[in-house]
């Protein structure tokens, strides 16, 4: 028994198959065990994979060497009595012998007929009442005993039951046995009686019971119910709710899908893996046709209808659609409302208008037809019938629905008609009900508004309520939504509309913009549209939207005095700013500098040359020239910069106290026209910017090696984002800190800035700061030694960053990912990131990111040396060695040299270059030449704090200096280095640092010495670490070494 229950709980919890993986109550079913309970009953509702858990468990039974006997129960049956245990007994007894049956279980002895004053049937007479087919078996003169029968009813059902509970006992001897009972809530009174009969009598035979039941479909008074409480009592059963799935193994049972399909198959089944394999076969039939249908038709897009980047419909953004549920659902959650009153039906399909909750004074406002003890009498009957949940108490009570495709089944029941008009009820009681807190249920307004064919100022007026309420909860992908469709419904479809990318972008260059009203209201709200595209990586969008605005401004002039045309020429030099950093973040570095040229002739020619505008300008300029790698020009334009925005906002601080006081970006949602855009904000001085203008500052300072200093304005920038609560900006600062903090090899700092920044960049969903943050998680993984966790890193960076289009954060994670497949022993992949990151970097036209494959280039080729001349220890280049090697190391010396030298570079590569420059001076055998230069980078990287490349330096010095005989200084240098790197938690450089250590100390000595065994120690240890960290090639370096040092034992 031990071990089928083992079973079971494998089953319920490792068991992690998409459609059965679920957490049960592995505590419990020991418990249970120890009391040796044999009923095993699954609970829960319509497809939620109670059979099919049960079909894990028997085919785990099966290959355990357990007799599995199966049995279902039909609602059309349920009269029929033991017609499943029948069914079973027939699946039992078919693979047994005549002979062996009537052996076992038909036979009686003649002494036994002759003491027996009454007659005495056989267990095989008794069960042929249950099977007629078994009285064939019967000896002639016992085939009538059927006939003249004289026990009562009661007495003679009890002899039915145990010869039942002797015929399982008999088997159950030569085999386990496994009985599966499917769908006892339509079980036969008579069958669960003698399902009850056989868990209590049942002993110590090795017999489980295991039993499928949808509970919540079960009416209050149902014996079914009463005995599963009894039972209990007795401790005789183990009930076990089966649990709806997760997101993620629903997204996995689904997985084949696009995306898209599958989050919005995640949202409407709710975890039942029957509702989203039908989901997912209408989605796949929908999505066939829906191609096909594009590919005839290529009509302008639906606003409410989304498209993907790769243009396939997004259906979590469409409203459910009438009449498209699967069948298979439909039937499941019509055969939940059958058992409701016609009128309670009704009532529900209003409700369900209203979506997945709903309070009481808002149904109420819809059926005002009902009294309000009816309605609450109908909606008693539904929570009793499980298809509504209630939470809340007094004046403040909600409602649920069992599930969300309940709302869509009882929604598809309305007719159009009724539909239109039960929305507008909905958005009056709405209304009603939130009073002057509209901005709270804007989103729902707007929804019941649009389905109930609303006025048009209506509904672009809560649609951009919703936009500024979602904004300012930071719900970019929803704000952008609403955003869009007040300006559809604004515009009267109007305003052009590009096709093919996401949900109506717009273009300016469709239609003339005369036509459309309100032109500058319009700007405005396109502005937030492009600012929450930026927010979601979404660059191409935002540009052709920011490009619109400017069309639109400059159609509408909505300035005349001279005032007002230098505010706007300050609003059009901005919007080019944005401009040119959409450009800039897709890598295009000469197109955002002609945008910043086109800005500030704007300005120029308005007369505006100073002012918080033109410092923004400044700073973007800082910012394009510093990611070219000029770093001292891009400081003096950013503290420039900084200057004039400092005197900008005292200023304004100086002329009303109260801005001070009221943070930038804050939104009065009840006041949707008076919202700021952002561009507004910084004509007037925003912390904002003086916080990037620090951030900025830091950035330069941490390309140039001074990380004090670095950390100094990234600190001071994270102050002001926090204190006016900018998450996004608080998100990127904090990635950065911890980059630098990890540059200076402080982890615990380093992964508490980067951790802090991965959970707000995924709150916010911002795509491009996920990216960064997870390549810089990738960073701090492979500096400690895991490259398996690295490599998964950089990939979901690299993959994000792609469909960014961020052409530099691409060619950065192209060769760290690089490095982390070299050390692997992957070293075609390798090859392949660095040529994908040479060719990005070429076509950006940047000098630093070519640089920095350059010297991952570089050192690929002396990895490559060394596995050709097979330097098993030695680590230098001799007249022995395969000229392919001096070659490799020849091309990595001239390819280093090159890379050093070029402008821009940051200095943690150029240090980390002229490490691997003087490490190939070594392997060539000019041990002085890769001396001095080791000497020179080892104090060149204490300068700059970086603390990885001066232990890096130490430990090539301790190969120079052992080569060189200085035995002393060389373990002195190694010692060093070990220190740094175990204080670091560096373990795959320390592992390094062993392995040359330990080659040094064996070369030096005698196998009988402590130094030799000191050695040998450290090899051992190294090879340990390298096969935790999956670095193959240092592995099978080591293993050489071992390899040499036993034979020198054998060979002694």
């Amino acid at each position: 028994m031990r071990q089928i229950m083992d079973s079971i709980e494998q089953a319920s919890n490792d068991l992690q198959t998409p459609d059965t993986g679920r957490g049960t109550s592995a505590g419990g079913l020991r418990k249970a065990d120890a009391k040796n309970p044999h009923l095993l009953l699954l609970m829960g509702e319509t497809g939620i994979g109670k059979t099919r858990l049960a079909e894990e468990l028997s085919h785990d039974a099966h290959t355990r060497g357990w007799a599995v006997a199966w049995t279902r129960a039909y609602e059309q049956e349920g009269a029929v009595p033991y017609r499943p245990w029948v069914e079973l007994l027939r699946m039992l007894l078919k693979n047994i012998s005549t002979g062996m049956l009537v052996s076992s279980v038909g036979s009686r002895s003649h002494a036994e007929s002759l003491a027996s004053i009454h007659y005495t049937p056989t267990i095989l007479e008794r069960l042929s009442t249950l099977l007629p087919e078994l009285r064939d078996l019967l000896p002639q003169n016992d085939r009538t005993y059927a006939h003249y029968s004289q026990l009562p009813p009661e007495q003679e059902r009890l002899h039915q039951w145990e010869a039942t509970l002797e015929l399982l006992n008999i088997l159950s001897k030569k085999t386990p046995l496994l009985l599966v009972l499917d769908d006892l809530h339509w079980m036969d009174e008579s069958s669960r009686e003698l399902l009850a009969y056989l868990t209590r009598h049942i002993q110590d035979q090795r017999i489980l019971l295991l039993g499928t039941c949808r509970d919540v479909e079960l009416a209050p008074g149902d014996t079914l119910l009463k005995l599963i409480t009894d039972l209990r009592r007795e401790q005789a059963i183990v009930t076990l709710p089966v649990q709806p799935l997760t997101q993620s193994q629903i997204g996995s049972l689904v997985a084949h899908l696009p995306q898209d399909i599958v989050h919005s198959i995640q949202t409407q089944a709710a975890g039942n893996p029957f509702f989203a394999e039908e989901l997912a076969r209408m989605s796949e039939a929908l999505l066939s046709s829906s191609i096909s249908s594009e590919n005839q038709n290529s009509a302008a897009f639906s606003p409410f209808i989304a498209h993907n980047d790769e243009g396939g419909i997004d259906v979590s953004a469409v409203p459910p659609a009438r009449g498209t549920l699967p069948e298979g659902i439909a039937a499941v959650l019509e055969r939940r409302l059958g058992r409701l009153s016609s009128e309670c039906q009704l009532l529900l399909g209003k409700a369900a208008v209203l979506g997945g909750s709903f309070e009481f004074n808002q149904l109420l406002y819809m059926s005002n037809e009902l009294h309000e003890d009816t309605l609450l009498d109908l909606l008693e009957e539904a929570l009793h019938a499980g298809l509504l949940t209630e939470e809340g108490s007094g004046t403040h009570i909600t409602y649920h629905f069992w599930h969300p495709l309940i709302v869509s089944h009882l929604y598809e029941r309305l007719s159009a008609a009724r539909c239109a008009q039960l929305h507008r009820r909905a958005a009056n009681a709405l209304l009603q009900a939130h009073e002057g807190n509209e901005g709270e249920v804007a989103a729902a307004i707007t929804h019941h508004l649009m389905k109930g064919g609303g006025d048009s100022l209506q509904v672009a007026h809560y649609a951009e309520l919703a936009g500024t309420q979602a904004y300012s909860l930071s719900a970019y992908i929803e704000a952008e939504q609403y955003y869009l469709q007040a300006i559809k419904t604004i515009t009267q479809g109007k305003l052009p509309l590009r096709e093919g990318v996401n949900e109506s972008a717009p273009s300016k260059s469709a239609t003339s913009l005369t036509d459309i009203p309100d032109p500058l209201h319009v700007a405005r709200l396109l502005e937030r549209v492009c600012e929450c595209r930026m927010v979601q990586g979404n660059f191409e969008e935002a540009r052709n939207g920011f490009e619109c605005i400017l069309a639109l401004r400059i159609s509408c002039q909505p300035f005349t005095s001279e005032a007002g045309q230098k505010y706007e020429a300050q609003i059009q030099a901005l919007i080019w700013r944005e401009i040119g950093h959409t450009w800039a973040s897709n890598g295009d570095y000469e197109q955002a500098y002609e945008c910043y040229k086109r800005g500030k002739l704007v300005m120029q020619d308005a007369g505006v040359t100073s002012g918080a505008a033109w410092a923004c300008l400044h700073l973007q300029h800082g910012s394009i020239i510093n990611l070219q790698g000029n770093y001292d020009e891009a400081r003096r334009y950013v503290l420039e910069a900084l200057e004039m925005l400092e005197q900008a906002i005292q200023a304004r601080q100086a002329a009303s106290p109260e801005w001070a006081a009221s943070p930038p970006g804050f939104v009065d949602a009840a006041g949707p026209h008076n919202f700021q855009t952002r561009t507004e904000r910084e004509i007037l001085g925003d912390p904002l910017d003086v916080g990037r203008a620090h951030e900025l500052l830091g950035l330069i300072a941490t390309s140039v090696g001074q990380f004090t200093e670095a950390l100094k304005h990234l600190y001071r920038a994270l102050a002001i984002f926090e204190q006016h609560d900018l998450v996004i900006e608080m998100a990127k600062v904090c990635s950065n800190l911890g980059a630098v903090h990890a540059i200076k090899s402080e982890n615990a700092m380093a992964y508490t800035y980067i951790h802090r920044s991965l959970e707000l960049a995924e709150r916010m969903s911002n795509l491009p700061i996920i990216a960064l943050t997870t390549g810089n998680l990738g960073e701090m993984a492979a500096r400690s030694g895991d490259l398996l966790k690295a490599e998964e890193w950089f990939r979901r960076s690299l993959a994000i960053s792609e469909r960014t289009n961020e052409r530099e954060h691409q060619c950065w994670c192209n060769i760290a990912l690089a490095i982390a497949l070299q050390d692997q022993g992957n070293l075609q992949g390798a090859v392949e990131g660095i040529r994908r990151a040479l060719a990005i970097a070429r076509a950006m036209k940047s000098a630093r990111n070519i640089g920095g494959a350059l010297i991952a280039l570089a050192d690929l080729r002396v990895t490559q040396a060394i596995i050709a001349a097979k330097l098993q220890g030695n680590m230098r280049i001799t007249h022995h060695s395969a000229s392919a090697c001096t070659r490799l190391l020849l091309r990595a010396r001239s390819t280093i040299q090159r890379a050093i030298v070029l402008d821009g570079l940051e200095t943690e590569l150029v240090v980390e270059g002229k490490v691997l420059l003087a490490n190939i001076y070594f392997l060539l055998g000019d041990l002085q030449a890769a001396r001095q230069e080791a000497m020179r980078t080892m104090e060149e990287a204490r300068r700059h704090e970086l603390t990885r490349m001066l232990a890096r330096s130490y430990r090539l010095l301790g190969h120079i200096l052992a080569a060189q005989g200085e035995y002393e200084q060389a373990g002195a240098c190694f010692e060093e280095a070990l220190q740094i790197f175990r204080d670091h938690a560096m373990r795959l450089d320390y592992a390094r640092a062993l392995h040359g250590y330990g080659d040094t100390l064996l070369e030096r000595s005698t196998p009988a010495s402590g130094v030799y065994q000191t050695g040998l120690a450290h090899l051992n240890e190294a090879r340990t670490i390298f096969a935790a960290c999956h670095a193959a090639i240092d592995l099978d370096w080591v293993d050489q070494s071992l390899t040499n040092t036993t034979t020198e034992i054998l060979e002694i």
